[in-house]
């Protein structure tokens, strides 16, 4: 098969290579731009509320976690 055999109508596998490497070139990029910089989800199902009773930190931890994640405390059990 060579660039000049005709495909559809009057269009060439030359004139459809173009297209077709633009088609792919645009999926690469959106899957390398959702794998760096779109949000992962988290399971708020496995996470609670947690303040420090150390260095006052607050925010959401996982309930299976055991300690602080800025002063690496020991938390005890959440349940």
């Amino acid at each position: 098969m060579n660039l000049d055999t005709i495909i559809l109508n009057d269009m060439t596998v030359g004139q459809l290579l173009p297209w077709i490497g633009g088609a792919a070139l645009l999926w690469f990029i959106v899957k390398l731009y959702r794998f760096l910089f779109a949000k992962k989800k988290v399971n708020l199902q496995h996470t609670v509320y947690f303040a420090c009773g150390h260095c006052q930190w607050e925010g959401q931890i996982s309930k299976f976690g055991t300690h602080c994640p800025k002063c690496n405390a020991a938390i005890g059990d959440l349940e």
